[in-house]
């Protein structure tokens, strides 16, 4: 018999720890990962518990509350849009639930009960939609695991990434990537463009200039404040995640968030100016990352993902806009592909539907921004 806790707050270090009872758990679950993405005012964390009939804990799941309605687009239109923030409540998570057992019904017991818990805070957070992506490397996730969410109500969608084991010889890794990729990596070299591992404030004030400068050729409108950076600072030199810059001739082009977590390198975000035509620091950094974490005692590389394709020839122009230049250039990197699951819940479909429209009219808008910056690039 398994009971839950949901709680706001947590010790860090325990929290920590107690994930570490398994091999798959990652950044994203830690409590200082979830604090630092919930330092805006229109989100906070929330820590699931499973604790056994001796107290221990035996399954956890870490998540977001998000409270307003996400508009990328505009700075004007989401203040516009904070209006019908009460349409946009969502609960979301990656790379859990983690369950501290392999056992396949206890696994059952504590993956219902963290289900059972999900549903407590549906209602007391008036949450509209509950979303969250399984974790990359739990392999114990069988058509039971997925029937169990299924049953209660969940939608599921197959996504996979891409994972690279670090026990073997680094030239056995560098072997196994593609030729184009090394030849970008020989040549970013070539070109004098180097690499350094983010040291100071002055320089997360760079990365986040970097990042609104790569957000604008997304299409999308992004504003990073003095507590934003100050937070992630203090995060930062907890050593769960580390940043890589590459600069050319003095210049930032390139930067690379990597979760480094129970011996499992995330690649969480590689961004870039596009100041430069070719721009060949991505390639650079994504290697640079690799071989850092071969070095530091990391046991896997996730390179992560997307989607799986879909299954009907209808979706599938969609789906290769969207996903076909990403998932290629990840999958240069001779990663083992593997899978996991986007699971998603409606709660209130009215107000759903009314986050859903909003959301295509930023996508919209979004893509159309992004349109124009290519165009204007190529004039």
């Amino acid at each position: 018999m398994y009971t839950f806790k949901i709680e706001r707050i947590v010790e860090p270090d325990k929290w920590d720890q107690n994930l570490m009872k398994s091999s798959y758990s990652s950044f994203f679950q830690t409590a200082e990962y979830l604090t630092v993405e919930s330092v805006l005012p229109d989100r906070y964390p929330l820590f699931i518990s499973i604790l056994d009939n001796t107290g221990n804990v035996q399954g956890q799941l870490g998540l977001i509350i998000q409270k307003s309605v996400t508009v990328y687009s505009s700075l004007l239109l989401r203040r516009f849009f904070n209006f019908f923030s009460g349409f946009g409540i969502r609960a979301l998570w990656a790379s859990g639930p983690v369950i501290h057992t392999n056992e396949k019904n206890a696994r059952g017991e504590i993956l219902y009960t963290i289900i059972k818990a999900l549903e407590v805070i549906a209602e007391e957070h008036k949450v509209v939609v509950i979303t969250g992506y399984t974790p990359h490397q739990d392999f114990l996730v069988d058509e039971g695991y997925k029937n169990e969410f299924i049953k209660n109500g969940y939608q599921i969608k197959k996504f996979f990434t891409f994972i690279s084991s670090l026990s073997r010889d680094i030239n056995e890794i560098w072997n196994g990537v593609e030729k184009n990729a090394r030849r970008d990596v020989a040549r970013a070299k070539n070109r004098n463009i180097v690499v350094k591992e983010l040291e100071n404030y002055d320089q997360v004030n760079d990365y986040f200039s970097l990042s609104t400068k790569w957000a604008k050729t997304k299409g999308v409108d992004s504003f990073f404040s003095d507590v934003q950076k100050k937070g992630y600072w203090e995060y930062y030199q907890k050593g769960i995640e580390r940043v890589f810059l590459a600069y050319q001739d003095g210049e930032l082009i390139s930067g690379h968030r990597l979760g480094c977590f129970n011996g499992i390198s995330c690649s969480h975000k590689l961004t870039s100016s596009y100041s430069r035509p070719n721009s060949l620091g991505g390639p650079l950094l994504t290697w640079y990352a690799i071989e850092w974490s071969k070095k530091n005692g990391m046991k896997f590389y996730d390179f992560s993902g997307g989607e799986a394709p879909p299954s009907d020839s209808e979706n599938n122009k969609k789906y290769q806009e969207q996903w076909s230049s990403l998932l290629a250039y990840k999958r240069k990197w001779g990663g083992d592909e593997v899978s996991y699951y986007h699971i998603v819940k409606v709660k209130r479909k009215k107000r759903y539907k009314v986050f859903r429209f909003i959301s295509q009219i930023d996508w919209i808008y979004r893509n159309y921004k992004k349109r124009y910056y290519e165009r204007s690039r190529q004039a």
